[in-house]
């Protein structure tokens, strides 16, 4: 999922039931993650990864221009997804 900074879908795939629930709560994941980054004076925030029960998220900045959302199911391999992520978020940022 490709979210704007103000939380407006660009583009996603998969089975999500409210896509534009899920990008509004993606970029105040973000915003909540930037934050505590902040607080903690650990400089810009570069990914966010949860893992859960029933699934990992992956959150990526694509620069200001807005944020690279990718879920997966909970055995996902994080090394094989983290470097995919991080491909798609150059490649996005060049076309943004």
């Amino acid at each position: 999922m490709v979210v704007t900074p103000d939380g407006l879908v660009l583009a996603y795939e998969g089975n999500v039931d409210d896509f534009e629930k899920a990008g509004a709560l993606y970029i105040e994941l973000q915003l909540i993650c930037e934050k505590i980054m902040s607080e903690l004076e650990y400089g810009d925030l570069e990914e966010m990864f949860i893992r859960s029960k029933s699934g990992c998220v992956v959150l990526l900045p694509i620069g200001d221009k807005g944020l690279l959302a990718c879920m997966s199911t909970p055995d996902v391999n994080s090394s094989k997804l983290q470097m995919f992520t991080w491909k798609a978020v150059a490649g996005l940022f060049e076309l943004m």
